[in-house]
Order: structure tokens, then C-alpha cells, then sequence
């Protein structure tokens, strides 16, 4: 079972398929060589790592029941701020029907969906981490909320980032134009159903991983 403490047998998991999957884009280049890959596989899952690296800081800074502190704050903000870019990948989809020809669409088809499963084990397992330590301070109602506004504010940046084309660091470089976008997605029918599927999508598969992984109690 996955506890709130990422094991070391987890992260070694996730480091070594996160290299392969580097190594798959590399000999996709080189067998056509292409001296890029035209989207931007590695450095999404680079990315897609920065949630897991806050998650886990903020995590350490309340452990043994400390308050929230400054620290605490400043890590969550980190967290938050990037946790969209672990599900953004598996928009990146969308390049396989122009950039793949019949000789390379399986394999990059392959090495998509290898970097979609992992950045979305890097942003479930930040985000439960998180939730566990929500739930023993705040209680389960408001401890499971804290999970779904995470979920809904991941993918309304999933939208802000695939179709608006803003990043993670624009939020401090351009913060108020993006406030300003973030304002107009309540007016966009597309946008709403394009949110609305996608929170559905990552809650979904989210809430599965929670009762796997949740150790199972003990007692009447």
C-alpha cells in the first residue's frame, strides 16, 4: 500500500521509467533524424516532477503536527501553482494526428502515453499526500474538498495552459492577466465543457487511486 510517505522503491520506480522514457524520445530522433521530436515530451515531465518535489517539502515542514507555517505556505503555493503541468501531458495527444507518420504513430503513441501515466502518478501522488495531511487536520468533509477544488483548479489549468498557451510561470510574471483569463473561461461554453470533462477525467481516476492506496483500517 501507498502511505503518505513516498517509499523509496516508488521514487526509484518513477526515476527510472521517467529516464526511459527520455531514452525512448532519443531514439525516436535518432532512428528519424529529426533533430527535435516536435512537442516537448521531456521537458513537460521535467515539469510534471516540480509538484512531487513541493508536494513532499511542504508535507516534511508539517510533519509531527507543526503549524502551518511560512515555509508550509510557500511550498503549497509551488505545489499549486505547477500540479496542472502533471496532467497536461496527456493533452499533448493531440500532436499525434499531424506529427506521426504510419512508421513512428504506435511508438510515439507509446512514449505519449508513457509520459502521460507518469506525470499523472507524479501530480496523484503530490496531491494525496497533501490530502492525507488535510484530512488529519481539517477532518474528512473538508479534507476531501480541499482534493476536489485541487482537481478542478488542475484542470482549469490544464485549459489555461493547452488552449490560452500561459505557464505555470506567468502566474508571477503576468499574474493579473491571467486572474483576467481565468475570469472569462465562466463565459465560454467550449471552455466550461473542456474543464468540466477533464476535472471529471483526473477526479475519476483520482478517487480510484485514493482507495487503492489508502490503507485499509483495522477494528470495528
Amino acid at each position: 500500500m501507498v502511505d503518505d510517505r513516498l517509499s523509496r522503491p516508488v521514487l526509484w520506480a518513477l526515476i527510472v521509467s521517467s529516464v526511459l522514457c527520455a531514452a525512448m524520445v532519443g531514439l525516436r530522433i535518432a532512428y528519424t533524424g529529426e533533430g527535435t521530436f516536435r512537442w516537448l515530451i521531456v521537458p513537460n515531465l521535467l515539469l510534471a516532477w516540480i509538484p512531487l518535489a513541493a508536494s513532499r517539502l511542504a508535507c516534511r515542514s508539517l510533519a509531527g503536527g507543526r503549524k502551518p507555517g511560512l515555509l508550509a505556505a510557500v511550498w503549497g503555493l509551488v505545489w499549486l501553482a505547477f500540479y496542472p503541468n502533471s496532467s497536461y501531458i496527456v493533452t499533448d495527444l493531440i500532436h499525434l494526428s499531424w506529427a506521426s507518420g504510419k512508421t513512428t504513430l504506435y511508438f510515439d503513441l507509446s512514449v505519449n502515453m508513457l509520459a502521460a501515466m507518469l506525470g499523472w502518478f507524479l501530480g496523484t501522488i503530490s496531491l494525496y499526500g497533501l490530502h492525507l495531511e488535510a484530512l488529519r487536520r481539517v477532518g474528512p468533509v473538508a479534507g476531501h474538498l480541499f482534493a476536489a477544488v485541487v482537481l478542478l483548479l488542475g484542470a482549469v489549468g490544464v485549459y489555461l495552459g493547452r488552449v490560452l498557451r500561459w505557464n505555470s510561470w506567468d502566474l508571477v510574471t503576468r499574474p493579473w492577466r491571467i486572474v483576467a483569463d481565468s475570469l472569462e473561461i465562466v463565459q465560454r461554453p467550449d471552455a466550461l465543457l473542456f474543464i468540466l470533462a477533464f476535472g471529471l477525467f483526473t477526479g475519476a481516476v483520482y478517487a480510484i487511486f485514493y482507495h487503492v492506496a489508502r490503507p485499509p483500517r483495522t477494528g470495528r
